[in-house]
């Protein structure tokens, strides 16, 4: 007499599990065309209706995750902060105890992200929102993940053996010089000074660094 084999049932954990990853991934694919549409249009042209296209997603799925647009675009800042602050941390990581090797990776990790879109994305949400709700969330945000990418650089300095005043320096005018010349690109699109700045306050910071 032939027996059916029995079938093995998968636990409700292992269900639950592959619910909770299926969720994620439409959550992360709604976040990603958010992103996508944002470096595009900005918020003021953001349409939460064209996440869904973006994402290859249907529009139930968006609207089911994230009904409101504003929601959607705090998710989609937050990621981009989450990502850039790991970015910083990992090169912070990767340097050995030398000054002028973090310092090097200091200037490449800031004019990536101030003269990039991830910059100017939360650059135009921190603008637009103003004081409203959006804004509060927009700044929270920036406190949240920003500075703690400054203290991490700052704490990185210090740990190689400079002042810690010397340390703050070093990292403020590094981000306020990136910053500003970020601003002069958005209202000129001109970039080719920049190099030379940077180089330029490179030995600068040298000489403070060794001084």
């Amino acid at each position: 007499m032939l027996t059916t084999p029995s079938r093995t049932r998968a636990s409700p954990s292992a269900a639950r599990r592959t619910q909770a990853e299926r969720t994620q991934q439409m959550r992360q694919k709604l976040i990603d065309g958010a992103i996508a549409l944002l470096k595009q249009k900005r918020y003021a042209g953001f349409r939460i209706a064209e996440v869904a296209d973006v994402a290859d997603v249907s529009r139930g799925a968006q609207s089911h995750h994230f009904p409101f647009k504003d929601d959607l675009v705090i998710e989609a800042l937050e990621a981009i902060y989450r990502r850039t602050t790991e970015k910083s941390l990992a090169r912070i990581a990767e340097c050995k105890a030398e000054r002028s090797e973090l310092l090097k990776a200091l200037l490449k990790d800031s004019t990536e992200f101030f003269l990039g879109e991830d910059f100017y994305i939360s650059l135009d949400l921190m603008m637009v929102g103003g004081d409203s709700e959006l804004g509060l969330k927009v700044k929270f945000l920036a406190r949240t993940y920003r500075l703690a990418a400054e203290q991490a650089w700052l704490d990185a300095f210090v740990k190689v053996g400079c002042d810690p005043d010397g340390a703050e320096d070093i990292v403020l005018l590094t981000f306020s010089i990136a910053r500003g010349m970020s601003i002069r690109k958005l209202m000129s699109g001109e970039t080719r000074r920049f190099t030379r700045l940077m180089k330029l306050w490179s030995g600068l910071a040298e000489e403070l660094l060794t001084g």
